[in-house]
């Protein structure tokens, strides 16, 4: 996790009077766990898609703009070149496919092209439209398949599902709802997103994320906002942790507030919550409550990685 800028003095949090203190906003980059962890760094991957007799399958056009994107979403996430990922369409007759009992027929498709892992995107459809709630929506879904030459075995079966919606006005005596012009246009960015968003899912991503920063005007504090700045949590800690002897509940509840985000920031976040605990049953504030939340959640990630 690493801190990247701070975007200034957000509001005025009057704990007592007008001697509280100000609440600084700072946006810092939050490591989040791959959903689909896999490892793709180093592997020789394609992504193949289907040729069937009959196209009422899968709908082609939105099955190759998410291949496409989902090919050159894999390059980008194992640190490649775009396009060095290939792209195939393999000829299945009339058979469908989605199910993991075709190990053979894919183990054969890798031999044939020299990869090791293969990506088996078996379609891309979309379901009826709905009116909703003012909104006019259509699921779009699809389903990847994933195979490991080397374990010779498909290790994960992705079905994937979104849904794709247009707001619509109608007039009191109109009885039907038609469907929006640019509608084919939108599905095929939706496919493109998708191809993207499940590339991403096999691989750690980093997360812009809000932290709150208590400052009051005094040196002591301000200098310790300085060093959080410029990431120098010890620094900034050091001084904290001197504020704690103050007489002022508040402050102590700031600075032990201030000293669970330096944990958090160094990736310690058993001991951020100690502090954090130490800050509510010092002077419990709103931004306390809402912080643990967060952490606690954090928490759970870390244990993912």
């Amino acid at each position: 996790m690493k801190a990247i800028r701070t975007i200034g003095l957000l509001a005025l949090l009057l704990i007592t009077g007008a001697c509280g203190p100000m609440i600084n906003i700072m946006e810092v980059d939050v490591r989040l766990p791959a959903t689909r962890p896999l490892n793709i760094l180093g592997r020789n991957m394609a992504v193949f898609t289907p040729q069937y007799d009959s196209v009422s399958m899968t709908d082609s056009v939105l099955l190759n703009r998410f291949a496409q994107a989902f090919a050159d979403g894999i390059a980008s996430q194992a640190l490649l070149p775009k396009g060095s990922v290939p792209l195939f369409s393999h000829y299945c007759g009339s058979e469908p496919l989605g199910t993991l009992d075709q190990p053979d027929y894919v183990h054969r498709l890798a031999l044939e092209t020299g990869t090791d892992l293969l990506f088996m995107v078996d379609s891309v459809t979309i379901g009826g439209f709905q009116a909703k709630d003012l909104y006019l929506i259509v699921p779009l879904l699809s389903v990847v398949r994933v195979y490991d030459t080397e374990q010779v075995r498909f290790i994960q079966y992705i079905p994937i599902r979104d849904t794709v919606a247009w707001e619509f006005w109608i007039q009191n005596d109109q009885e039907t709802i038609p469907i929006p012009k640019n509608a084919f246009v939108d599905l095929q960015k939706a496919a493109v997103y998708l191809g993207e968003r499940t590339a991403r899912s096999f691989v750690d991503q980093w997360e812009t994320q809000d932290r709150v920063v208590f400052v009051y005007d005094k040196r002591a504090w301000n200098k310790a906002y300085d060093h959080a700045l410029a990431f120098e949590w010890d620094k900034a800690m050091d001084i904290w942790l001197e504020l704690l002897e103050g007489p002022n509940v508040k402050e102590i509840a700031c600075a032990a507030f201030n000293l669970a985000l330096a944990c958090e920031m160094q990736g310690n976040f058993e001991l951020a919550g100690k502090w954090l605990e130490l800050s509510q049953k010092t002077f419990d504030m709103p931004e306390t409550r809402y912080y643990m939340e967060l952490l606690q959640e954090r928490n759970k990630q870390s244990k993912l990685f």
